[in-house]
């Protein structure tokens, strides 16, 4: 399989490949599946198997030529982009329809997004602001209004014995009166606050990153992403016996609008995924193999009793594991460069 392509850089994120099925290969993969047809075919007439050939081909030849490009057509597509070294983002496109004709070459073209080059931007220049976290007496007051309504006790008045028996029924210890109730719900919601900012300046820092590095993912790209998350969306719904329009329905939201957050969705993970993937490389952030080793053992030992274990032996599975934690490990060394002693978890 040799000389079979030609390739043609469109863009910075699109490539073009003109590919040939020689007549011959193509020839024979049609013989091969049309035999496969006669062997199995039951024909008034005639016995199983011994249908005539010019008969069967007559009624079936144009199906048999599309199905023998759907079986060929993939293999030339893989074969010429791992020779090119081509990473595709979203599946290939056909730019026009092969013309099947007898006897002649199975000509077409393909177009393929890739990512464009990028060059991490001055981390230096990222700027995040530290919020000071308060908490008012009405946070506090509301808090124990949701309490008193969601709580059934003896004691009706919010007031000392309220307190105690409300720290008693949520095992709070240390709770004398109202007042270190109060405390300790003031000292909860400060902490709810300040993990919600913390998650706050994390993404403020990553957006600035992402802009810094003028990374834009290409539309095909993000169109592909969003269309799977729609088709993981109809497939669970249907695993739970749920008609999705109907869902959607009671949420009061249309496929439209579930479209646009599926893009936007898509979009900011794959602006993500790339800028991690950048950092790692410039920062020459690694996994060693004993640390790698370690997290699939983790993952092993938390795994539900009835998982498939064939899994654990997938190389491919070992090198997505491997990717999700050098990306976890980028975004560690990213948030301490950025957010340094502002950010305290």
């Amino acid at each position: 399989m040799e000389n079979f392509y030609e390739r043609k850089d469109i863009s910075k994120d699109t490539v073009e490949l003109k590919i040939t099925i020689p007549k011959d290969n193509f020839q024979e993969s049609y013989n091969i599946l049309l035999k496969d047809y006669i062997k199995d075919t039951n024909l008034k007439g005639f016995r199983k198997g011994k249908v005539p050939t010019d008969l069967l081909e007559s009624d079936m030849k144009s199906g048999l030529k599309i199905e023998t490009l759907d079986k060929l057509a993939p293999l030339y597509i893989n074969t010429a982009i791992q020779k090119e070294n081509i990473a595709p983002i979203a599946p290939p496109t056909y730019k026009d329809l092969p013309k099947l004709e007898d006897g002649e070459d199975v000509e077409f073209t393909i177009a393929i997004t890739v990512l464009p080059e990028f060059k991490l931007g001055n981390m230096k220049k990222i700027k995040i602001t530290k919020e000071e976290v308060n908490i008012t007496n009405k946070e506090i007051d509301t808090a124990i209004e949701d309490i008193k309504k969601n709580r059934e006790t003896k004691e009706k008045e919010v007031n000392d014995k309220w307190a105690v028996e409300i720290a008693k029924m949520l095992k709070i210890e240390k709770i004398e009166n109202l007042e270190s109730l109060k405390k300790y719900i003031k000292k909860i919601l400060k902490e709810q606050k300040e993990h919600m900012l913390i998650h706050k300046r994390e993404e403020e820092a990553l957006e600035q990153a992402i802009k810094l590095s003028n990374i834009e993912i290409p539309l095909p790209a993000v169109q592909f992403e969003a269309s799977e998350r729609e088709r993981s969306f109809i497939h669970d719904m249907q695993q739970r016996g749920i008609k999705p329009e109907e869902f959607m329905k009671a949420q009061n939201i249309t496929i439209e609008k579930m479209r646009e957050l599926w893009e936007k969705d898509a979009k900011e993970a794959l602006e993500t995924d790339v800028f991690l993937k950048i950092y790692k490389k410039e920062n020459k952030i690694s996994v060693s193999e004993t640390d790698l080793n370690e997290r699939i053992e983790e993952i092993k030992k938390s795994a539900p009793k009835d998982r498939d274990t064939s899994v654990y032996n997938d190389p491919q599975w070992r090198e997505y594991v491997q990717s999700v934690y050098e990306k976890e490990k980028a975004f560690d060394h990213f948030k301490k460069e950025v957010l340094g002693d502002t950010h305290k978890d």
